[in-house]
């Protein structure tokens, strides 16, 4: 008998398969989160705008009812306890719904509980809390079969500095700004790799196309665009470093940084 089968019965008489047949051209994944209220909740904010049907269960006892009744795609089981805790959930869906993906996630301190969960054979075991876009490549990877599964870049959240995942767009301390079209691809692939030395032939090819003079005469001028958008301390943000590349940093807040934003700051070069 399937998990909930008292109230579904009807749409699935001998378990999951008729129902993911029925939904098999829906281009959305529906996606059950068991976890605790606060990371439950930064999860549904990040992956917002994502082809996702996200429902939420605090306690492992709601999910079951959950399961039954919305049928979901894949859960995502966090180290939550209530009624039931994720190992007995884990251990009921093993049992009743095997062919139901399931992610768990487990904290740095969690040894047991991982080691109780992978005997069950989840369909993957992951830090937690989660990361995103990690979160992300899993649940398309096993999404069901037969769909062609749309999804979208993560924005990019550095504290002060948000760089939106598909529109040329940018937020500073708050303060919302679009992009040129190349300025943000710059941005973007140096907001990839906040706190790394990146050559500029690797920013040229990955941004260009190409090392030739152009780029990299053209790769300098952007630069000192992008400074100047982040203001007085703008040198700080973008760090040059001399026959290498560069490197984006998140410096604190300063007075300077809040209200003069859109100074250039004299003589910055690239």
């Amino acid at each position: 008998m399937s998990v909930g089968e008292d109230v579904d019965a009807k749409a699935a008489p001998h378990g999951r398969e008729p129902a993911r047949r029925r939904t098999a051209q829906i281009e959305r994944i529906a996606v059950l989160v068991v976890d605790q209220e606060e990371i439950a909740d930064s999860l549904a904010v990040a992956l917002s705008g994502q082809p996702l049907e996200l429902r939420i269960a605090h306690d492992p006892a709601d999910a079951l009812v959950l399961i039954g009744r919305a049928r979901p795609d894949i859960v995502v089981l966090g180290p939550v306890t209530g009624r039931l805790g994720p190992v007995a959930l884990l251990q009921i869906l093993h049992e009743h719904e095997p062919h139901l993906p399931v992610i768990a996630g487990v904290g740095p301190h969690d040894g047991e509980l991982a080691a109780q969960l992978a005997a069950l054979k989840p369909a993957a075991v992951i830090s937690h809390p989660y990361r995103p876009e990690h979160l992300l490549r899993l649940l398309q990877s096993l999404a069901p079969t037969g769909r062609e599964i749309a999804l979208g870049a993560l924005p990019i959240e550095l504290g002060r500095l948000r760089v939106d995942g598909d529109a040329p767009e940018m937020w500073l301390d708050g303060e919302h700004s679009v992009l040129p079209l190349r300025e943000y691809l710059l941005l973007r692939f140096l907001a990839e790799r906040a706190g790394r030395v990146v050559s500029r032939a690797e920013i040229c090819a990955a941004v260009w196309g190409s090392n030739s003079i152009g780029a990299a005469n053209s790769l300098t001028v952007h630069i000192m665009r992008l400074r100047r958008r982040f203001g007085d301390d703008g040198g700080r943000w973008i760090i040059a470093v001399r026959r290498v590349g560069y490197q984006l940093n998140v410096p604190p807040v300063t007075h300077t940084a809040a209200t003069d934003r859109n100074v250039p700051r004299p003589g910055a070069s690239a």
